[in-house]
């Protein structure tokens, strides 16, 4: 059963990963809102070794980030975003204090 739904708000956790990742840096640490939903998947960390068929599954979100969260200087407009495909062990709830 799927963590998330849509409309929640997450941030992107900044794990360490030695091995292969579809999680790029700079959304890490970054808030965002779920805007739509991915069915259960291999994990890319498993994915990128060919465990297609023994892998671990996870459901994946995408998720909208405000392009001036990821860049403090970009110029363009402020309601400009950005989507991406994120697996549910590298998201978190939004906390308060975040």
């Amino acid at each position: 059963m799927p963590k998330f739904k849509i409309g929640d708000r997450v941030v992107v956790k900044n794990m360490t990963s030695i091995f292969h990742t579809r999680t790029q840096e700079f959304v890490r640490d970054q808030p965002g809102i779920v805007v739509d939903t991915r069915p259960d998947w291999v994990v890319p960390e498993d994915e990128a070794f060919d465990r297609l068929e023994t892998g671990r599954t996870e459901p994946f979100y995408v998720v909208s980030f405000k392009q001036t969260d990821l860049w403090p200087r970009y110029t363009g407009f402020d309601i400009d975003t950005l989507e991406t495909e994120c697996a549910e062990g590298w998201l978190r709830a939004l906390q308060k204090d975040d």
